[in-house]
């Protein structure tokens, strides 16, 4: 980990405008003392820059992004205040960690590393925090134990700032949960200003993740949650109080603040606005739907920037101490551009850095630096054999029925409940199969590729006529998502032009109606199944094992060489008749 004063140094070579802020810089080492002045009489300028739905996208792709581009605007932004007297307030309004590779496989530590060196103040608690569930062993990718929020948790005392969460409850005490480093709210000292964050989730945030990871969680009601803690914050003297909420809204023009228009006028951050008391909120910082916000709504300037690491959001504050502020000047969504063509428009390959508040924006590479130790190790996890050779590619979606990769992911289910009579895998479908395996020795990496989520192995006690049913509702759903099968065989023929199934085991031997059937499978596909009831309880799914874990254990005891026939031959899905009937694609 690098020294404080490594990670917020800021280079001679990036320090511009008058020579106080030279010798400031300089002699305090760091950036913070630029921002932090001592108090001062007056207005000052508080700029707000949100962030939000990362999602784990820590590098940039096609010129744009990365936290290190960030990091350079940032830099612009908080000389310009330096010389002003005033201060830049740094907030993430979640979905932070989960879903580029290197932040998955180092359970969103790789990110919390370069969001300290960002000088991040808050970070609110969005719904896919808790999908990575509980802490992995680092050396062998293993779970360390039952905690199914010790990956957040471990998160959270990783982070230089606060995780905010004042309307997630602990339906144990009624009460926020209360883990180290995770509060509901937060007050920040800058620019001789006291600045109150209270930091809150959708209402429906916890149906949106993994079932296992948060059992014995619910969320409150928005409105109530923040005038309670905000009416707190007041309490404590706060010159500024600013929610930041995993919640959000939609707008595509943002030319005029006051202008709705172009908005989902029903967003759920919009009714919350509405519904505050009147000059108790000076600010929001939304996300959770991925769009884009620069509006006003009840006299409470709301910024949202998007998704993905592709912009940010910002709001300027004029704020003076034991009055509250001023005005406000909310900006359009920025997006995170590394060099302009010759039109001026963002570009790969363009050859000119990005403005931004008069300067060239560089990439910090204090940020690049901080992402080192636990990207070095990722990559080492990665390249991690298996014990396998795969001889000829294995595809999520054959040109026929079912798929290779599919029908293995299935034998791995079969194969880690030792009592399953039969399994239903994956298939390509959002949340399924991601990409295919290439041919040649096998290493952890692609096996993660192909399916990164946390899902586990549980298991479904059905009938045979249950079990057909089930199927039906997945042959409805198109031939692209047909799961992989182990234990059985299904045959699709046609009746008036409609197709119909009928499910025999391996031998070919048909499965009798009445017959009781163990069922391995996923979590995902239990929770959905229309004979959910017959699952086994929630309750033990946090125990069960973690598929790819799962598909990983097999390939390793199988080892020697496997090829696309060896796992559709003979074949486990069956097109009668030609396959005459049309199944949805």
């Amino acid at each position: 980990m690098l020294s404080t004063a490594t990670m917020f140094a800021l280079p001679v070579s990036t320090v511009r405008s008058v020579a106080l802020v030279v010798v400031s810089a300089l002699l305090s080492g760091t950036v913070w003392a630029l921002q932090r002045p001592v108090d001062r009489a007056g207005p000052v300028t508080l700029s707000i820059v949100g962030t939000s739905d990362l999602h784990g996208r820590a590098f940039p792709g096609n010129g744009r992004g990365g936290l290190a581009l960030l990091g350079g605007y940032l830099e612009n932004l908080r000389t310009a205040r330096a010389v002003d007297g005033g201060a830049v307030l740094l907030l993430d309004a979640g979905d932070t960690f989960q879903g580029g590779i290197e932040s998955n496989l180092s359970e969103g530590a790789l990110v919390v590393d370069a969001y300290n060196a960002l000088g991040y103040d808050a970070l609110a608690i969005g719904n896919h925090e808790f999908e990575y569930g509980a802490l992995d062993d680092s050396a062998s990718g293993t779970e360390e134990s039952a905690d199914m929020r010790g990956a957040l948790k471990a998160a959270a005392v990783r982070a230089q700032f606060p995780l905010l969460a004042a309307n997630v409850i602990d339906e144990a005490t009624g009460r926020p949960v209360a883990w180290p480093n995770v509060r509901p709210s937060t007050v920040v000292d800058t620019a001789g200003l006291r600045v109150g964050i209270v930091g809150v989730m959708t209402y429906d945030g916890l149906t949106k993740t993994l079932a296992a990871n948060v059992q014995g969680l619910a969320t409150a009601p928005l409105t109530p949650t923040v005038e309670a803690e905000a009416r707190r914050l007041r309490g404590r003297g706060v010159d500024v109080v600013v929610v930041l909420a995993h919640a959000g809204g939609w707008c595509e023009q943002f030319d005029d603040p006051a202008d709705l228009s172009s908005c989902d006028d029903d967003a759920e951050i919009f009714r919350l606005a509405r519904e505050l008391s009147p000059g108790l909120v000076d600010a929001i910082v939304a996300g959770h739907t991925h769009a884009g916000v620069a509006h006003e709504v009840a006299g409470i300037p709301i910024v949202q920037a998007y998704a993905r690491g592709a912009a940010f959001a910002r709001l300027d504050l004029t704020v003076e101490r034991g009055v509250g502020v001023l005005s406000s000047r909310i900006f359009a969504p920025q997006a995170l551009c590394a060099a302009v063509g010759a039109d001026g428009s963002c570009r790969e390959g363009g050859s000119t850095p990005e403005p931004y508040e008069a300067a060239p924006v560089t990439p910090d590479a204090s940020v690049v630096a901080a992402m080192q130790p636990e990207l070095g190790r990722v990559r080492r996890w990665r390249a991690a054999p298996l014990g396998i050779v795969i001889e000829t590619p294995l595809a999520r979606n054959a040109e026929g029925f079912e798929s290779p990769l599919g029908n293995l992911f299935a034998d791995a289910l079969l194969a880690a409940v030792p009592d399953a009579d039969v399994a239903i895998g994956l298939g390509a479908r959002r949340g399924g199969l991601r990409t295919d395996v290439a041919a040649g020795a096998l290493t952890r990496g692609p096996l993660y590729d192909v399916f990164p989520f946390d899902n586990r192995v549980v298991t479904l006690r059905l009938t045979g006529a249950q079990l057909r049913q089930a199927l039906v509702v997945e042959l409805a759903r198109g031939r692209r998502g047909l799961p992989g099968l182990s234990g059985a065989r299904v045959e699709v023929g046609c009746e008036e032009e409609r197709p119909t199934l009928e499910i025999a085991w391996a031998s070919g031997v048909p499965i009798r109606p009445t017959e009781a059937l163990v069922v391995a499978t996923t979590d995902f596909f239990a929770a959905r199944a229309s004979v959910r009831s017959a699952a086994t309880p929630k309750t033990e799914w946090a125990f069960a094992p973690l598929v790819r874990d799962a598909a990983a254990t097999w390939l390793t005891a199988r080892g020697g060489r496997l090829g696309a026939l060896d796992l559709l031959s003979p074949p486990r899905w069956e097109a009668l008749d030609g396959g005459a009937c049309r199944v949805a694609d």
